[in-house]
């Protein structure tokens, strides 16, 4: 039945093109509704249609259309559906709609990969950052970090640091980095973190945390293939340290 002319993908796409470019709203509807009928949609026909109905302004219509989309697909497949609404609900609604908004991004996280789950909180947090509150912004980031696989983890951790230090200070983020270094699978982004760590310790002048953290961090970083870390290890005790 798939290689049937009625149930042809390419040649309903030809008939589609041709409707957009000759036909009326309603027989481009008509077209989009009867690939959906035949069951032989796919997320990129979806999306088309979900445009289609936008630049119309029949946007509720559009967000039903997203519904069935992601009920008819899995990850990885439903990705770009779950990625434009979310960016088309963003774009109509903003913070107007901040439940429903929140709704949508628990929708999408529940079985989503961790390399697009991680980017789905990072995105979950600024909308909380811009509409919500900023307790439930720094509680999703922290998801962000942890939900992180290991390619994303380190700029996941740094991100959340980043938020807290500016929302609450400094001393809010050494929590952050303690657990980061230990949460950090890759030596390199470990010995990274201890770096960073040690920086916002010698920030607050507490130099004698910034060397425990520096003399942590030396246990990844092979003195014969990492000059940068022992170099900044060296240039901090000629400013800080003593003769030994």
């Amino acid at each position: 039945p798939q290689t049937a002319v009625r149930k042809s993908l390419k040649l309903w796409g030809f008939y589609i093109d041709l409707e957009e470019s000759l036909g009326t709203f309603a027989s481009v509807r008509k077209a989009y509704e009867r690939v959906l009928d035949l069951r032989i949609a796919t997320p990129q026909i979806i999306l088309n249609f979900c445009a289609f109905m936008e630049e119309n302004k029949y946007f509720e219509e559009s967000f039903k259309l997203y519904e069935r989309g992601v009920a008819l697909f899995h990850w990885p497949h439903v990705r770009e559906l779950w990625f434009g609404y979310l960016q088309a609900f963003h774009a109509r609604y903003g913070g107007t709609k901040l439940e429903r908004s929140r709704d949508l991004y628990e929708q999408a996280l529940r079985k989503a990969p961790a390399a697009d789950a991680a980017t789905l909180l990072v995105d979950y947090a600024k909308l909380e950052e811009a509409h919500g509150l900023g307790r439930r912004a720094m509680a999703v980031y922290e998801r962000a970090a942890l939900a992180a696989d290991d390619e994303r983890a380190f700029g996941a951790w740094r991100l959340y640091a980043a938020k807290v230090e500016r929302a609450y200070g400094a001393p809010k983020a050494r929590g952050v980095y303690e657990r980061a270094v230990k949460a950090l699978n890759v030596d390199d982004d470990a010995k990274k973190m201890c770096l960073a760590f040690a920086s916002l310790e010698r920030g607050l002048g507490e130099v004698d945390r910034a060397r425990a953290i520096l003399a942590h961090g030396a246990q990844f970083a092979d003195p014969r293939l990492d000059d940068h870390y022992w170099q900044t290890w060296r240039d901090f005790e000629v400013q800080h340290g003593n003769e030994d």
